[in-house]
């Protein structure tokens, strides 16, 4: 579609709104009932062309409507101007006017406005992200050294924080090279910016949603049996009777909120995978070996434990 300006849009006769899903402005709130032809008319128009934003029907470019929201969540409204409408273009507009009658036209999608989004609007309604820790065995230790030496030398809370950020400032400035490559060059700058946003936001979120809950849930069950009362046993001969169930209870605390945080790192970890997995394209980290593997590792009483599918102990190792 034509990127019109302004001054051909009022010399058309014709301009664009966007609206929720649901035909309300995000601005206004008023709620749209339309209808082919249907005719919108205000006693009221700020014909000030001083006020950038005035009483009136407001309308808009392409340009200006792409760089004020995400498409992906709204969908475009053209309208036409009858040649009585009145027509005010503020002196400072970056892509808005204003008139006091407007013709309902179409609805416009996203992808019908940019065909080449179409194919990604589709993949994202389809997608459903895929539990990636499965595995039944202990993988080989000396293959775990090796690959979470790449990673660092060790891993704890701050390490992982570490390589999530090193994973997404990576992912963010390389993995969409290819798909560039395909898609860019058929919209503009600002459309291509919110395709990486949606696909990385909604893979990642559902991934969070989805998988990370259903594996919390899964390895908490195994750390209670394989960690804390480890742990309890290492404490209790330490304290005297009398505070044995509070020091319990704030061990069992501290190391469920560090495990807790270890899980959820490689969970986020795991929503960059997907992404590169729904891109398709070659980026690679040595973090993403332990996918792979299908297995979390978590660092805890200077060991590193492995869990697979549905959160089974696999087994551990020294650091």
């Amino acid at each position: 579609m034509k990127r019109e300006s302004v001054e051909e849009l009022v010399k058309a006769r014709k301009g664009y709104k966007y609206l929720n899903q649901d035909r309300t402005s995000p601005y206004q709130n008023y709620k749209y009932v339309f209808k082919k032809g249907k005719v919108f008319k205000t006693d009221i128009l700020d014909q000030d062309s001083n006020h950038e934003c005035g009483v009136g029907w407001n309308l808009a470019t392409l340009d200006w409507i792409i760089q004020d929201t995400n498409i992906f969540d709204k969908i475009i409204v053209e309208f036409s101007i009858p040649k009585k409408a009145k027509i005010v273009i503020p002196l400072a507009s970056s892509g808005k006017f204003r008139t006091d009658i407007i013709r309902y036209e179409r609805i416009w999608k996203s992808y019908e406005i940019f065909p080449a989004l179409k194919k990604i609007t589709t993949r994202l309604k389809k997608y459903k992200p895929i539990n990636p820790i499965v595995a039944t065995k202990m993988p080989p230790v000396k293959k775990l050294k090796s690959i979470l030496a790449q990673v660092r030398d060790q891993i704890g809370d701050q390490i992982w924080a570490q390589v999530l950020s090193q994973v997404g400032a990576q992912v963010g400035a390389q993995i969409w090279a290819q798909v560039e490559t395909q898609v860019r060059a058929q919209v503009w700058d600002q459309i291509w910016d919110q395709v990486r946003t949606q696909v990385g936001a909604q893979v990642r979120a559902q991934v969070r949603t989805q998988v990370g809950a259903q594996i919390w849930a899964q390895v908490e069950t195994q750390v209670r049996a394989q960690v804390w009362d480890q742990i309890w046993d290492q404490v209790r001969t330490q304290v005297g009777t009398q505070v044995r169930d509070q020091v319990r209870t704030q061990v069992r605390a501290q190391v469920r909120a560090q495990i807790r945080t270890q899980v959820w790192y490689q969970v986020w970890i795991i929503g960059y995978y997907a992404i590169k997995l729904f891109t398709n394209v070659p980026f690679e980290h040595p973090v993403f070996e332990l996918i792979r593997l299908g297995i979390l590792v978590i660092e805890v009483m200077e060991k590193i434990k492995v869990f697979g599918k549905n959160g089974k102990f696999l087994g551990e190792f020294d650091e």
